[in-house]
């Protein structure tokens, strides 16, 4: 009898040992599940993130290749325009006493300030006494 009690008590300390390490396994397991769902919404939004990235990039280089184009058409156009104007610079002499002139001083008094919002505001920098000369005399 005293064997069986002693293997009873034996019995009921290893089921006590183990409904303690069922218990410490499941925390454990609780805590690794919520670990892992961090780790999962966290890795989502960087999925996230990636996609909007990428997604900038690609209109980011189709605004510089529209940039790029435009540039050059717009060097083009100026190259044809400096020809232009060194063309008739050889033809017309008053053109080009014209275009060597010294700009007028309220003219040079507008280039040398900060740009204007508007036609207006430019305007309102203008001396009231000084109007701006008539480029067709």
């Amino acid at each position: 009898m005293r064997t069986l009690l002693l293997m009873l008590a034996v019995l009921m300390a290893i089921t006590l040992w183990f409904r303690h390490d069922n218990l410490n396994l499941s925390r454990s397991f609780a805590k690794a599940n919520q670990i892992a769902a961090e780790q999962k919404n966290t890795i989502n939004a960087l999925n996230h993130q990636l996609a909007v990235s990428q997604r900038m990039a690609i209109v980011n280089e189709n605004a510089q290749v529209r940039l790029r184009d435009a540039l050059a058409v717009t060097a083009e156009e100026m190259a044809r325009r400096e020809a232009a104007i060194g063309r008739l610079m050889n033809e017309n002499e008053a053109l080009r006493r014209w275009y060597h002139a010294q700009l007028p001083d309220v003219v040079r008094r507008l280039h040398t300030r900060a740009a204007c919002a508007s036609a207006a505001h430019c305007l309102q920098r203008l001396p009231k006494g000084e109007r701006l000369p008539d480029a067709g005399k």
